[in-house]
């Protein structure tokens, strides 16, 4: 019999201490892996939607702020630009497109985006992010394309009506414009991205929606029998922000500055800002849930040392039989290591699979809440470094007891029994 199954064999003698240590291993593994693979795959997919674009373009103030709101529709806007400005950076030399957004309204805590036809048709890569499962795109005004996790939640199809209320949080009392409902016209096919949780229209719809100014002057103009003019370009004169593609991504910062000098509006590079939201902030919070992981395998260790240790005094009869059938204290030494080892690579293994789990739930709740599809199994570079560390960690605490049983007298533990 081989000295791994010799090892195999004796640690299943004792089935809950062992089964116990494993699961301490496991618990620190799993923190571990679930803190490495959500940090990664939540990294990876926010800076792939922000490759999306090379600008996005608004009201000065916050940059993250403007990033969040127009490409991931987590924030508030920073206000409005000037159209005239959009048009003509729209019509600058490297701009090869340049998509005008307007914001304001919701739907069950959905955004409804206004923004131009040509945006549906726009394409990265190998990726149609605004692709449609059924009908078509929006034509006319108060004509609606839905996210597909719009139309999981609100139950709205082809051809459904829904009407719009006025801010970017679902409360109690808030304005509903029910003079001018919407129709979904089509539903987008799920991507995996923030547009799975956006409703679209032209901006148009949008503009129509918050033409009040227009809705009393009509009523003005009615009651005094004048002519109105419906052109309300006190409304139309503004847009939310605008998704920008430039002939090439090295020109990004060079387009930034000259935006930010020329006009009076704020540009920002989507991905480079999601960089430093990970970098300042979020790796903090990382470093203190990566700590908390490695103690808690730190006192896994401890674990495997003190039951190995325990279980060398309790053998020491076996120990003693094996050395006088020939076995060398060498071998009595690497019995005990491969002991340890088995532990830590079974607590590895289930710690794993217990963070699959854990990722797999928040997974869920991040499709829900931001519309992100991440993997819950994903074995990068710093995950493999992690198990590594916690290998090592496991053997070193196999060193003393394996040590106690090399120091095996067989005279003195033969005499004993």
């Amino acid at each position: 019999m081989s000295l791994w199954h010799v090892a195999w064999n004796y640690l299943w003698n004792r089935k809950l201490t062992t089964a116990m240590t494993i699961i301490s291993v496991a618990l620190g593994v799993a923190l571990i892996s679930a803190v490495l693979t959500l940090r990664e795959q939540t990294q990876k997919r926010f800076e792939e939607e922000g490759q999306a674009f090379d600008l996005v373009i608004g009201a000065k103030g916050n940059p993250l702020q403007l990033v969040l709101s127009t490409v991931y529709f987590l924030d508030a806007p920073t206000g409005n630009m000037s159209r005239a400005d959009f048009e003509e950076i729209a019509k600058l030399e490297d701009v090869e497109a340049a998509f005008p957004l307007g914001m304001g309204d919701t739907f069950k805590g959905y955004r409804i985006v206004g923004t131009d036809r040509a945006l549906m048709d726009f394409t990265w890569g190998d990726r149609r992010p605004y692709e449609l499962e059924e009908g078509r795109y929006f034509e006319g005004v108060r004509e609606a394309v839905i996210g597909a996790a719009v139309a999981q939640d609100t139950g709205l199809r082809v051809g459904s009506s829904f009407i719009s209320t006025h801010g970017f949080v679902d409360m109690p009392g808030a304005h509903a414009h029910e003079d001018k409902p919407y129709t979904v016209v089509g539903v987008m096919r799920r991507s995996g991205t923030p547009n799975d949780r956006a409703i679209f229209c032209d901006m148009e719809s949008v503009w129509d929606a918050h033409d009040h100014g227009g809705e009393e002057a009509e009523e003005h103009a009615h009651e005094h029998g004048e002519e109105c003019d419906h052109d309300h370009e006190g409304v139309r004169a503004d847009i939310t922000a605008a998704l920008v593609k430039l002939a090439s991504p090295a020109l990004r910062f060079e387009y930034k500055d000259r935006i930010n000098k020329q006009y009076n509006a704020m540009a920002a590079v989507p991905v480079n800002e999601i960089q430093k939201l990970y970098e300042q902030l979020l790796g903090t919070a990382k470093a203190v849930l990566l700590a908390i992981g490695y103690l808690v395998v730190v006192i896994s260790s401890m674990s495997i040392l003190i039951g190995l240790y325990m279980s060398i005094l309790q053998r020491r009869r076996d120990l003693a039989v094996m050395r006088a059938l020939g076995a060398t204290r060498g071998e009595i030494f690497g019995a005990v290591l491969i002991e340890a080892f088995w532990v830590t690579v079974l607590g590895i293994g289930v710690g794993w699979i217990l963070g699959a789990v854990v990722c797999y739930g928040l997974g869920m709740y991040l499709v829900a809440k931001l519309g992100f599809h991440v993997s819950a199994v994903a074995l990068g570079p710093d995950l493999v470094t992690a198990y590594s560390a916690v290998l090592l960690m496991g053997l070193v605490a196999g060193i003393l007891p394996a040590w106690q049983a090399y120091r095996t007298d067989i005279a003195r533990d033969l005499a004993e029994l």
